[in-house]
């Protein structure tokens, strides 16, 4: 009977302890949460992505506004009636003195827009020199501005430093960024302003598009205040035939345009884009592997002529 009994505790024993050694599922794995880092960079200081992104070319996130975070249109096919019809040509006075508004870093969801508004108020144009993988972010924008008459050129794929790419490099931008302007408006710009206005002999040689920088750069990019922008603009002491460096990324740029769109006017300039600056200012031609920089529009601006005297009855 005891012998009974000692081989049933035995066999308990070896029961338990068997139980205490069987390993414990473990918890279910998390993985940690994806983050996106937000590009915060004004635009003279802009981080660049690898040439080898330009292969796939992502939409950035649309800016915030005042009523959250709006996702990016959906790039559609162009409207034929703003693609298939030419702009009809604007009645310019050549005797009088013409100045040319551009805007970097576009399009903007809202501020772009915005800018449009007070041109089309005012009856003016303007140059928008557009970052192609911002164009999904406002694609009606854009649109808008070319059927307004307002110029649309190119402001590179990127962001990128042209200046300091080869010519293959500098290639795959330029290819880049036609296809998404051939996407959003059923063609592509023929006028490039290089970010930083950085280029090198072989962009302007081999770029296929007419460069173009600025004269008058107020820093509304710096600032980010409407008021030191105007100042600025205002200060200077001749406007005929400059052209002013802005950028439709900030509100505060919308603002100082309101001020300086019917400002300019009233001082008697005409309102007008860079090839019309070019052909009615400088009484020349836009042409393509061609640097129309701060020289050019500084130094060469012509006389104005003098208007033709009523003839006699």
């Amino acid at each position: 009977m005891r012998r009974m009994i000692l081989l049933l505790i035995l066999t308990l024993l070896l029961t338990s302890c068997g139980a205490a050694a069987a390993p414990m599922e473990p918890p279910e794995h998390q993985l940690p949460e994806e983050t996106e880092s937000a590009d915060t960079a004004d635009p003279g200081q802009m981080p660049e992505l690898p040439v080898s992104d330009l292969d796939t070319p992502v939409a950035e996130e649309q800016p915030e506004t005042d009523e959250g975070t709006a996702l990016p249109e959906e790039v559609g096919e162009p409207a034929a009636e703003e693609t298939g019809e030419t702009q009809p040509a604007r009645a310019l006075d050549r005797t009088r003195p013409m100045v040319a508004l551009t805007y970097d870093d576009g399009p903007h969801a809202v501020y772009t827009d915005q800018i449009l508004d007070i041109l089309e108020e005012h009856g003016a144009v303007a140059t928008f020199f557009e970052v192609a993988r911002n164009l999904p972010n406002a694609p009606d924008a854009v649109r808008r501005a070319a059927a307004m008459g307002c110029e649309v050129g190119s402001h590179s794929y990127r962001h990128a430093d042209l200046g300091k790419m080869d010519k293959d490099s500098q290639l795959a931008d330029q290819a880049a960024a036609d296809a998404l302007f051939q996407e959003v408006l059923g063609t592509t710009p023929t006028l490039l302003r290089p970010p930083y206005g950085s280029m090198n002999k072989t962009l302007k040689t081999t770029c296929g598009r007419s460069i173009v920088t600025w004269t008058i750069d107020p820093e509304d990019w710096l600032c980010k205040n409407a008021a030191t922008v105007v100042s600025r603009v205002q200060g200077q002491s001749r406007l005929d035939g400059q052209v002013i460096l802005l950028h439709s990324i900030y509100p505060s740029t919308v603002e100082a345009t309101k001020t300086l769109v019917p400002w300019l006017q009233e001082q008697g300039y005409q309102l007008v884009t860079i090839s019309e600056l070019i052909e009615y200012r400088f009484n020349d031609q836009v042409e393509p592997n061609r640097s129309y920089n701060y020289d050019y529009f500084r130094f060469q601006v012509p006389e104005l002529p003098t208007a033709a005297e009523p003839a006699a009855a």
